[in-house]
């Protein structure tokens, strides 16, 4: 990824480039606009994301059940940004398995660190290594909590760079905050995966016996069928359904099975 695309992921979700000492509430990620949703690029250390298991490269497809597919990059950061302390569902892709999470946003604050600032506590000094940028970012912390230096939207974790473009990343750790989940509602993958989609059933392999919801969704993200299946066991199973006037076209189906969630594309012929 180029210079520029990089500066772009920041600048979507957290402004940094342009935009000095910005506070909202959010989750802490760093992003990039894609045609089903967002790109996450960096999970920010010490914020409500890292504390669950969405990683750089899953792509955020739903807040709260609302489809992102489609949307502009600022539409996708105004829907992940909101109230702090308020619980928000994601649903994203990790490895073609769809899981969701639900977490707390928090105060999130990006400073950006001027050249002039870091020199005049460090000297005069062209160039600055990230133990460095994180102690002069601390210092400068107040009564936030410091948890990263980001350099054009990629965390610093080890090297030498101009201070320039680097941005300092603080959360609020307020008294009277309700505590984030500390047990998040991830979905663990592979307990059950599609193996057949027809017009007629709908088939896919459990490890083991138990409840599972069927949902099959269009490239709109609007749920077209849903059905439940009350005695899956272990293996092989089916369940019928009736796609007589369902049009033709690629479709996601997920499955939710004894507390896990897989997807998978699957064309309707």
């Amino acid at each position: 990824m180029n210079r520029l695309a990089k500066m772009s992921l920041v600048a979507a979700m957290l402004a940094v480039p342009s935009m000095a000492d910005e506070q909202f509430g959010g989750v802490g990620v760093t992003i990039y606009q894609m045609p089903q949703g967002v790109h996450v690029v960096e999970v920010i250390p010490g914020t409500p994301a890292a504390e669950t298991n969405l990683q750089a490269g899953d792509d955020i497809i739903a807040v709260d059940g609302v489809s992102l597919k489609g949307l502009s990059i600022d539409e996708s950061k105004a829907m992940l940004r909101g109230q702090v302390n308020k619980p928000v569902e994601i649903t994203f892709v990790n490895s073609g398995d769809t899981l969701k999470t639900t977490l707390r946003r928090t105060q999130i604050t990006v400073k950006e660190f001027e050249s002039s600032q870091v020199e005049s506590w460090y000297g005069d000094k062209k160039e600055f290594d990230a133990a460095e940028l994180e102690t002069f970012a601390s210092a400068n912390s107040g009564n936030k909590q410091f948890v990263a230096v980001l350099k054009h939207g990629s965390l610093m974790k080890e090297g030498t760079v101009n201070a320039q473009g680097v941005n300092g990343i603080y959360v609020d750790k307020a008294e009277g905050i309700a505590p984030r989940p500390t047990n998040p509602n991830v979905a663990k993958p592979g307990s059950a995966k599609l193996k057949g989609f027809t017009r007629n059933a709908i088939s896919f392999e459990a490890k083991s016996a138990g409840v599972a919801t069927i949902t099959v969704m269009n490239t709109d993200g609007a749920v077209v069928a849903t059905m439940t299946s009350e005695s899956v066991k272990p293996g092989f199973n089916s369940v019928s359904w009736n796609a007589k006037n369902v049009p033709s076209g690629r479709y996601m189906v997920t499955i939710e099975h004894n507390g896990s969630v897989s997807g998978k594309n699957a064309v309707l012929k």
